[in-house]
């Protein structure tokens, strides 16, 4: 439309959604990317996409807009953003709660939305164009949906730490952000088993050291728990390397080393005492693997964590059920991967406290 307030062409439209503040108004290209976000994530996500540009309506409203002119080092762009993020989530709270006519609302897809917009892999979280990685999208939109409008317009990079970065090398870049396989699971091993041998002695089973990572047992069903399994008190961690490669393939290498993390949160469960089976194991594991990401972000040289990371975290706990699973392999039906991903924020920004 060449009348759309705040372009003087249509084609500034194109593939574009957003708040025109000069006209009051919320913008899209009605052509190509509402279809093109319809077919690729559900109805949902279109939704999620105009609350999110609604949201700066709201913060236009309070004022923001103005605070961040005179103030752009407490409202940097990317909190901006994620404030956006966050009103999306009270709104589709809201829709979940009450549907409009012949819309189911998922959460799922409201994640899956968030991941397709997310920054370029290795934008610093200080551009000025800045929206955030998906776990720091997904970390706002879930703050709104389970909290409040209050929640968003408190938000402050302190109160939400963002974990986007740039690269820090230009090996890594290079590679963008992955390991092969081999060398991920050397980085995993020198790194998890100190990490989750101090979170069993600091939760009062001292003495106790996590396995390392080996051969499958007899017996051990590692299909049932996924690409890694943990086989009982006294057996390694297993990682079945093709499936570790597959994953690297479609996510990122960090999709399989979430998986690996998790299932030595199994390990430490085992050696507290408490249950290895049932849907609080598999939601303990998934924070405990949250808890060891977050210890990366300070850890020494064995495993340091690239930008997109994260991300691909998000991506397979959003896509697999494997995190969720307990030693027998069983996952809670109930439990979708909004539920796994919060998990394992909680285990990123609590650490391993938080999960016990």
């Amino acid at each position: 439309d060449r009348d759309a307030p705040c372009v003087s062409r249509a084609a500034d439209v194109a593939d574009q959604a957003f708040y025109c503040p000069s006209g009051d108004a919320v913008v899209w290209d009605a052509d190509g990317l509402i279809p093109k976000v319809e077919r690729e994530d559900g109805a949902t996500a279109v939704l999620v996409v105009l609350a999110h540009e609604i949201g700066h309506a709201v913060q236009t409203r309070l004022g923001v807009d103005e605070l961040q002119a005179r103030q752009p080092a407490r409202y940097p762009t990317i909190l901006l953003e994620a404030m956006a993020d966050c009103y999306a989530g009270v709104a589709l709270a809201h829709f979940a709660q009450q549907p409009p006519p012949g819309l189911s609302v998922g959460t799922d897809q409201a994640v899956a939305a968030l991941i397709a917009f997310r920054d370029p892999l290795g934008v610093s979280p200080r551009d000025s164009a800045a929206h955030g990685n998906a776990f720091d999208r997904v970390s706002a939109f879930q703050d709104g949906y389970d909290g409040s409008a209050t929640s968003c317009s408190g938000m402050t990079t302190a109160s939400h730490p963002f974990t986007q970065r740039a690269f820090g090398s230009a090996t890594d870049k290079a590679r963008h952000g992955n390991l092969p396989p081999d060398q991920l699971l050397e980085g995993v091993e020198a790194s998890a088993p100190a990490f989750f041998t101090g979170v069993a002695a600091s939760a009062g089973a001292t003495g106790w050291q996590a396995p390392s990572l080996g051969p499958a047992a007899a017996g051990c069903a590692v299909a049932a728990q996924g690409p890694a399994a943990w086989c009982g008190r006294g057996e390694p961690v297993v990682v079945d390397r093709p499936a570790l490669a597959a994953l690297e393939e479609k996510f990122g290498d960090y999709a399989g080393a979430t998986l690996v993390a998790d299932r030595y949160g199994l390990a430490v469960l085992d050696a507290l005492g408490r249950p290895v089976t049932g849907s609080a194991a598999g939601a303990a594991a998934t924070c405990l693997a949250g808890a060891y990401t977050g210890g990366l972000f300070t850890a020494g040289d064995a495993l340091t964590l690239s930008p997109g990371d994260l991300d691909e975290a998000v991506q397979v706990l959003l896509e697999q059920d494997w995190a969720d699973r307990d030693a027998k392999g069983a996952a809670d039906a109930a439990e979708h991967g909004y539920e796994r991903i919060d998990h394992f924020r909680t285990g990123v920004f609590g650490g391993a406290k938080a999960c016990l």
